[in-house]
């Protein structure tokens, strides 16, 4: 594997993809009629980047942004973790179970707050 390769396929690179995503998400939402998302993706990605989240692999799911120990859409290599932060109508985010998104640990307006959540609640996977 050459390292043009490798740089695309690093963590760095796939969080470098998911703001760029989350702020087309953002633009595409403002103002919509035909969507119920709102423009909130791009504080969510801010946070979780700049957390010890940016270790894990982002990508999101059904306005959930979640998180893989490896490259999350290749079978074997990686883990998706059990802890997913969702986008709510409100304008609002959940952080649910991954599994089982009506298992609601939190409810907030806060992008910091969600992550801060979402970190807690995974600290196994944050252990040296």
């Amino acid at each position: 594997m050459g390292p043009e390769r490798k740089s695309r396929d690093s963590v760095e690179a796939k969080w470098d993809v998911q703001a760029r995503a989350a702020a087309d998400w953002d633009d595409r939402s403002r103002g919509s009629t035909t969507t119920w998302v709102p423009p909130i993706m791009g504080a969510l990605v801010d946070a979780a980047r700049n957390s010890t989240l940016s270790r894990f692999y982002p990508f999101t799911s059904h306005a959930r942004l979640c998180f893989s120990t490896g490259q999350p859409h290749r079978l074997g290599e990686g883990e998706v973790l059990p802890v997913c932060i969702a986008l709510l109508a409100g304008g609002s985010y959940s952080v649910a179970d991954k599994h089982n998104p009506a298992k609601v640990l939190l409810e907030t307006t806060s992008a910091e707050m969600a992550v801060a959540m979402a970190v807690g609640e995974l600290q196994e996977y944050l252990q040296p």
